[in-house]
């Protein structure tokens, strides 16, 4: 941790690297509450696995769901599991969890080395990219209107 005063005040700004998750939700609720008449309720995140018999995940999704949209935050399967359309029927099983929670887009985003083909052959549409975001790669932003 390292910080910085403000001339004799009784405050400071603090680098954290580790900071407890209970920190950062006070940041995150307030951002929340200054646009909460905007935004209505605050996301809901929730998870699709792909797991063996024995209950080990061999792949699986990460989402949040809000008032009218899904974001995939990370889909990922076992390499051993791969091209074998897991990966579609986890992204097919959140569409439809969306749409049973009355959203009508589902989001995401990838690198340009990363999903982007995958998402297309699936319904989405590139919206935008953030050319040498990282070392280089492309930040690739898609999105699917969802069909009940």
């Amino acid at each position: 941790m390292d910080g910085c005063g403000f001339g004799g005040s009784d405050m400071k700004i603090i680098i954290d690297h580790t900071p407890e998750p209970t920190e950062n939700a006070v940041l995150s609720d307030g951002v929340f509450a200054a646009y909460a008449d905007l935004v209505g309720e605050r996301d809901r995140s929730f998870s699709v696995f792909l797991k063996n018999n024995s209950g080990k995940i061999l792949g699986g999704l990460q989402a949040f769901f809000d008032t009218e949209s899904i974001y995939i935050k990370s889909l990922w399967v076992d390499d051993a599991y791969r091209h074998q359309g897991h990966g579609k029927q986890l992204l097919r099983v959140a569409e439809q969890e969306g749409i049973q929670q009355g959203c009508r887009l589902s989001t995401v985003d990838t690198w340009d080395f990363q999903a982007e083909g995958f998402y297309v052959k699936n319904g989405y549409v590139r919206m935008g990219e953030i050319k040498n975001y990282w070392k280089g790669y492309s930040m690739i932003f898609l999105r699917k209107v969802l069909k009940g």
